[in-house]
Parts: C-alpha cells; sequence; structure tokens
C-alpha cells in the first residue's frame, strides 16, 4: 500500500474506515506480508462510494492481483445484480484472485480473465458503466485508447497511482532512466484525461494517487 500523504494524516484517516470484514483484514495482511501492491482501505472505501453514487453494474478492473479491489467493487454493485470482469497477468496473483474470489463467494459475480491486458483489452465486446485501472502506469495512455469506446456516457474511468509517489513532479534529472519514462508517460496521460473534451476529471492526493474521470 503506497500513499504520498503525511504519515500521520494517512493514520487518521485510515481509523477512520468502518472496520472490514474477516477475509479482507486477511488478504491486506497476505499483500503485506508477500510485497503484493493493493490499494489502500481508504481508497477501497473511496471506489465502493464510486460505485454506489454511479449505480454502476457492468465493472472492468485492469489488474486484479489477488482481487482485494475487485472484491469491494463486486460488493459495491451487489445490491444492482452487477458484475466485474478483471484482468491479471501474473499466474500467481490470478490463482491467489481466484481462491479470494471463492472464499467471498463471489464466483457468479466476478470473472477473472488471465492474460495481458494489451491482449485481451481489444478482444471484449461489452460496455462499461466503470473502469478502474491500476496496472502498469506506463501503458496508461495506451489503456486509455482502448477504454475510452468502452466505456458508457456517464460511466466513470478511475485511474490509480497516477503520482507514481511524487515522482509526477520530480526533475527529470533526479530519476533513474525507468522511473524517468514512467513518470513522462504519466505526466502525458494525466495532461490528457485533465484537458480532454469527452471527460470531466478530478486528480486528487489519496493513496498514491487517483483521478476519477466522468464521460460526458
Amino acid at each position: 500500500m503506497v500513499t504520498i500523504i503525511n504519515e500521520e494524516i494517512e493514520h487518521y484517516l485510515r481509523g477512520l474506515v468502518p472496520e472490514r470484514p474477516g477475509i479482507m483484514t486477511e488478504m491486506e495482511r497476505y499483500a503485506a506480508e508477500n510485497h503484493v501492491s493493493i490499494i489502500p482501505p481508504e481508497v477501497a472505501r473511496f471506489l465502493t462510494l464510486l460505485v454506489h453514487i454511479s449505480g454502476a453494474r457492468d465493472i472492468l478492473e485492469i489488474g486484479t492481483a489477488i482481487a482485494y479491489s475487485t472484491i469491494w467493487l463486486a460488493w459495491a454493485a451487489d445490491s444492482r445484480e452487477g458484475h466485474v470482469t478483471t484482468i491479471e497477468i501474473n499466474d500467481r496473483r490470478a490463482r491467489k484472485a481466484r481462491e479470494n474470489i471463492r472464499t467471498a463467494g463471489l464466483e457468479d459475480r466476478i470473472t477473472l480473465l488471465k492474460g495481458h491486458a494489451v491482449d485481451i483489452i481489444p478482444e471484449l465486446q461489452d460496455r462499461y458503466d466503470f473502469i478502474f485501472v491500476d496496472a502498469a502506469r506506463g501503458q496508461y495512455g495506451w489503456f486509455f485508447e482502448e477504454l475510452y469506446p468502452r466505456l458508457r456516457p456517464g460511466g466513470l474511468l478511475v485511474s490509480d497511482n497516477v503520482l507514481a509517489e511524487g515522482r509526477v513532479i520530480t526533475p527529470d534529472e533526479d530519476l533513474r532512466h525507468r522511473q524517468k519514462t514512467a513518470a513522462r508517460r504519466l505526466r502525458d496521460y494525466l495532461q490528457m484525461i485533465t484537458s480532454h473534451e469527452g471527460l470531466e476529471t478530478a486528480v486528487m492526493p489519496m493513496g498514491d494517487g487517483i483521478a476519477v474521470s466522468m464521460k460526458k
């Protein structure tokens, strides 16, 4: 769980999040012990609220990891009999995600597609009310070109980790080559979604930075 805000503020905000079900605290423990990046509980709470407010039913997630955010999204859409389609490239994490989805009793609400999002997204025929992107940040621009046509008008595109631990404002000369490339691509991505005529976007310093875009 990477965050960019003051540690004391982060601790306080996390303390305001209602107690999570046992399966979620167990997933948080597993993620910490196995160095798996998942969204912080306060970001999970925010996503849940966005799904409720938007009334989303058809949800797409890019980057399942161990299905922590996936399960929160499915629970949020459950009252509308919603469905989450999620994509994960890593074999081990996909197996753990399927296990967690079974434990949560959500096999009928979640479809996990194992493979590279670059290969899978172009094959998707559905359109979505809500798309959550939490994957390779250097590919966010490519993801957008493929995902925008698949987002329904009024739908939300939520992009996670867009501030990259503050590297988006770090001078290039202070970054390693890979960091420099990723930071430059994220700056371009943020510029694109905040100036795109078909979107209304807000970028917030929550977690490691989160951008919420609504398709007009």
